[in-house]
């Protein structure tokens, strides 16, 4: 086994573990396939998703982000992607389309701000 296999099959482990809860929160528990605010939940899921899974993955296989960047990026994705969950498990049913999106564009341009200088200044 290589060096660094053990920690990129540790860490698409979780993050796998971390899609089936959410999917499972979002189908079995919360039926959200029958709410109107069904497809902009699940798309701004998705868009976490993506942020998590490229952040943990590929600083493992190609060039790193410099670790000083790297951590605090980590910690601002698991923080939006928590604010993100308890957005949509908690305001999905109360908050009308129009303002569910917006509230999620607002999250998400507020991750934007902090996190894109934070990468371009860890890739240099």
């Amino acid at each position: 086994m290589k060096k660094g296999s053990l920690s990129i099959f540790l860490s698409v482990g979780a993050l796998i573990f971390y899609i089936g809860i959410v999917l499972f929160v979002f189908f079995a528990v919360l039926h959200i396939e029958n709410l109107s605010n069904f497809w902009s939940a699940l798309i701004f899921e998705l868009v976490g998703f993506a942020f998590l899974a490229y952040f943990i993955i590929v600083n493992f296989s190609s060039k790193p982000i410099k670790t000083g960047y790297f951590v605090p990026l980590v910690l601002i994705t698991v923080i939006y992607t928590v604010i993100l969950d308890v957005v949509n498990f908690a305001l999905i049913t109360i908050v009308p389309d129009v303002f569910f999106i917006l509230i999620h564009l607002v999250l998400l341009f507020i991750y934007c701000v902090v996190s894109i200088p934070m990468f371009i200044m860890g890739k240099r």
